[in-house]
């Protein structure tokens, strides 16, 4: 079980260079939270007129945070369990999907707002995180297959 003390451990550790991921993950929970908190944004607004095509607002908002919070829980988790990296990358790869699905929605609008200058570069930074968080699996499948490979140490 994963305990309080390696999660505490584990966030100052790898804070500063994950900083990029907590973050994209807590904008995606908050972009599901505002989701839910108005029922009627994507009806009340023209330019969420292409998200809706795609699904509903509310189905947005459920996955949307059931998306972000499994990666703040991977997160937490990270160093815990070896594939951690590999979860990392595929949040980070999932989130990529929504944060791309966003920015073209918003780009088939007949007016363009501020979330064209923003959703783009979120898609960009985690399109680079998953780039990281694939290079970290790939360092820690070396270091277990080559540990694996080489056997128990004899006596």
């Amino acid at each position: 079980m994963i305990d309080f003390l390696h999660v505490s451990r584990s966030f100052r550790k790898t804070f500063a260079v994950r900083a990029s991921e907590w973050a994209l993950a807590i904008m995606l929970v908050n972009w599901s939270l505002v989701l839910f908190a108005n029922p009627e944004l994507f009806a009340d607004r023209e330019s969420y007129a292409p998200l809706q095509d795609i699904m509903r607002q509310e189905t947005w908002a459920l996955v949307c945070f059931a998306a972000g919070a499994g990666r703040l829980i991977v997160l937490m988790i990270n160093g815990a369990w070896r594939r951690s990296p590999h979860l990392r990358a595929a949040g980070a790869f999932i989130a990529c999907f929504f944060w791309s699905q966003i920015t073209l929605g918003f780009a088939q609008s007949e007016i363009w707002g501020t979330g064209m200058a923003i959703y783009p570069v979120l898609f960009a930074l985690d399109a680079y995180n998953v780039f990281r968080a694939i290079t970290d699996a790939a360092i820690i499948d070396n270091h277990f297959n080559r540990a694996v490979s080489d056997g128990p140490a004899n006596p």
